[in-house]
């Protein structure tokens, strides 16, 4: 229970340029989802909220398929008058399939629909009665198209380990057993990097980071592009009976 806790805490702390990880798809950074933004439906401005001069951002939490069509929305804020517009023109969004190490996975981000009254014209997609009505919100400011690092669970990088080293049951910890965890660093070709002990046994640490520190993973790729990783590594040091 604790570790699936930890896994949803991880989910919801996103920087600007990570996303994490899990078994059934990925949570993607706006950034990096406008980018694979194939085709845009424009909303249409609400007469009423148009008469009554209501303006403001729509944020909207959305579910992308593996072949790239919105499969859910919800709303996570905006103004009760224009959030129904933002959804029935984003649902209509196309994105290019969103690639695990080669694969098309189901991918989770935020859209930002922006709703603004000018009585210039605005240049690029608009929406409304007449053109320049309304911007149609870009997710956020433009991003690099695959961050640095991803944040990915440790279920996911079991399943790339090519190489895995046993730990040598120390010859001081006596009867001692439990498990060593530690926050990992992969490179871009699937080295060890970096290893920081979170928790374990003191006389255990040592020989979980002495054997990790020799394993061997397969290069974790984003749209085919290898990523550096961070992610955590369990050691259980178990006595035979």
């Amino acid at each position: 229970m604790a570790h699936r806790l930890t896994v949803l805490l991880l989910l919801l702390i996103a920087l600007s340029s990570s996303l994490a990880v899990t078994p059934s798809g990925v949570r993607v950074g706006e950034g990096v989802m406008a980018d694979h933004l194939e085709k845009r439906v424009a909303p249409a401005y609400p007469p009423l909220a148009k008469q009554a001069h209501i303006q403001g951002k729509v944020v909207l939490e959305v579910r992308i398929s593996k072949s790239g069509d919105v499969l859910r929305l919800q709303l996570i804020s905006g103004h009760p008058m224009l959030a129904p517009a933002a959804v029935e023109a984003v649902k209509q969004w196309k994105y290019t399939p969103f690639l695990l190490n080669g694969d098309p996975v189901e991918v989770e981000t935020n859209v930002m629909v922006n709703f603004t009254l000018s009585d210039k014209p605005a240049a690029g997609n608009v929406a409304g009665d007449h053109p320049g009505d309304i911007p149609v919100g870009e997710p956020v400011p433009p991003r690099p198209a695959v961050p640095q690092r991803v944040r990915v669970s440790s279920s996911v990088m079991q399943g790339l380990i090519v190489t895995k080293v046993q730990p040598q049951y120390p010859s001081d910890a006596a009867r001692i057993q439990g498990m060593v965890v530690l926050k990992a660093i992969i490179d871009k070709e699937g080295n060890v990097s970096n290893l920081q002990l979170i928790s374990g046994h003191p006389l255990l640490a040592p020989a979980a980071i002495e054997a990790v520190k020799q394993w061997k993973y397969k290069p974790f790729e984003l749209n085919g592009t290898p990523v550096e990783v961070e992610t955590q590594v369990q050691v259980n040091f178990t006595l035979a009976n």
